[in-house]
């Protein structure tokens, strides 16, 4: 298969930083779909720039077969000579508007669109370009179960060489069966990854080798530090054995005892001694040597466990109709019993962020509200800077217990140290929930968790509100399948027709 991409020695540092994201990085892509995961900071991005040119490496070379499109996380303005493209009168192009459900109104009218349709119209544009390349940056983020659909149905039909930077293990595993996997430690270049599996096994495949390489290190110590003991020992039984076979202090006239000498070293045992010494120091020696070759797989502590006590109150709401402008959603009688994990799924625009709100309100009203960790889908600046307060307003040991655990969620902490650097939605996100998690709230309401979360991060969460801990009540929207699978037992779908909706239980 040939190659359309070829990176060799490739080495790249941020203007500014000490340390290079990449150094002395080879790595080819054929045709096919090919996903690229890791952390965020381990470079994903810089990588796409650079293949497209965008960034020019500061050593090495990148070669690759014809034309690039790269596609950015957040919709751009259609270029100038977009609509030549998707208007060329082909009847490839008629089909992509109607795997995409674009019509013209909607391509003319892109200002009105909703976040799913400027993602598929964003996708329609750089497809219709018919490039040899195609890069996506986060390609499903935000979108409902039907927009991922359609985005993945659309590129499926791609047939040139295609770099997906995604978390979507479902997307992933229908395009893809190779995984490039960026790591990061602190003040080092990213390693890289390259398994011919789908983003979820891979993942687990990287569990296992870290888990094997530490292993494997760990028992070479202990094989070095026990010859070393044995060669303490050996070394004083020799000293103690040439000590016996010394004639110092014999008698001269004791001519028994120098004859019991003369025959102890004839027999050479205290040569057998050191030449086992030697042998073993050695061996020693070629451990050590290869210990050195290693590297040694640090095991990062992930996760927090919710460590939720106290009683927790079973949950009801409804029958009721909520209403929210000209729309309106009629809610039959939902029930969570104490430790119930469950999640509020629909398409985008049916109401479910106005049924999580409407849930949040009554039970506060209902005097639950010191028991509730909500979690919103995005912060205002004024949100922000409450979190922000919190923190500053720690002690020292409070503030080294939230560092400790902004580490364990995935984070670098350094943001908590300089009040010049602004946290991420997704660092404002795993904020909030240590702060509210040190309160001891026992009913956790988040509004699409998985949003603005790395691939890293979002299986740190997936083993925090595990749907087998029911130390904790649940209540979660998100479109993440494998999140929802991972942490909820069963579901609460919101369906919209016009300006009416209903929950289906």
């Amino acid at each position: 298969m040939s190659e359309f991409i070829m990176l060799s020695g490739i080495s790249y540092g941020y203007p500014g930083s000490s340390a290079a994201i990449f150094e002395d990085l080879s790595l080819s892509f054929q045709e096919g779909w090919s996903v690229v995961a890791g952390a965020n900071g381990t470079g994903k991005t810089t990588l796409a720039s650079i293949i497209t040119g965008e960034l020019s490496p500061d050593r090495g070379s990148v070669r690759r077969s014809g034309d690039a499109v790269f596609c950015p996380q957040v919709f751009t303005e259609l270029a100038d000579d977009d609509l030549l493209y998707i208007y060329d009168g082909s009847a490839e192009n008629g089909e992509l508007m109607s795997r995409l459900s674009l019509s013209d109104e909607m391509i003319m009218n892109p200002e009105v669109l909703s976040g799913g349709e400027k993602k598929r119209l964003q996708l329609l544009a750089a497809l219709s370009r018919r490039p040899a390349v195609l890069i996506l940056d986060e390609p499903t983020n935000h979108l409902d179960s039907a927009s991922r659909e359609m985005i993945a149905s659309a590129l499926r039909s791609f047939r040139g060489c295609g770099i997906m930077i995604t978390h979507d293990r479902s997307i992933a595993a229908s395009l893809s069966r190779r995984t490039v996997f960026l790591e990061r430690g602190t003040d080092a270049p990213s390693s890289v990854s390259d398994i011919p599996l789908p983003l979820a096994e891979a993942l687990d495949e990287i569990d296992r080798r870290r888990r094997d390489g530490r292993s494997a290190y760990d028992r070479l110590s202990a094989e070095i530090a026990a010859s070393s003991s044995l060669v303490s020992a050996l070394r004083e039984k020799s000293e103690g054995m040439r000590g016996r076979l010394s004639k110092a202090g014999i008698d001269r006239h004791d001519h028994s005892a120098k004859a019991a000498v003369d025959g102890a070293r004839l027999t050479g045992k205290d040569r057998s001694v050191d030449d086992q010494k030697r042998r073993i120091a050695s061996q020693i020696g070629q451990k050590e040597a290869e210990l050195v070759g290693m590297e040694k797989p640090l095991l990062r502590k992930e996760g927090l466990s919710m460590s939720a006590e106290g009683y927790i109150p079973p949950l009801s709401f409804g029958p009721e109709v909520i209403s929210a402008g000209d729309y309106t959603l009629s809610v039959p009688a939902l029930m969570l019993p104490p430790g119930a994990h469950a999640a509020i799924t629909g398409a985008n625009g049916s109401g479910k962020t106005i049924l999580m709100k409407a849930l949040f309100k009554r039970f506060s009203a209902e005097g639950k509200g010191g028991r509730i960790l909500y979690i919103p889908q995005e912060y205002t600046a004024e949100e922000e800077e409450r979190l922000c307060r919190r923190i500053y307003d720690l002690s020292d040991e409070e503030r080294g217990m939230v560092l400790s655990d902004i580490y364990r969620l995935g984070s670098n902490p350094s943001f908590l140290l300089d009040r010049r650097i602004s946290p991420s939605p997704g660092e404002l996100k795993k904020l909030d929930f240590i702060l509210s998690r040190h309160d001891g709230r026992n009913i956790v309401m988040m509004d699409e968790p998985t949003n603005h979360l790395d691939i890293v991060s979002i299986r740190i969460f997936e083993k925090i509100l595990s749907r087998g801990d029911h130390s904790f009540s649940l209540i979660l929207i998100s479109h993440d399948e494998a999140f929802i699978e991972a942490s909820c037992s069963f579901r609460w779908i919101v369906e919209r027709r016009g300006m009416s909706g209903t929950v289906r239980t």
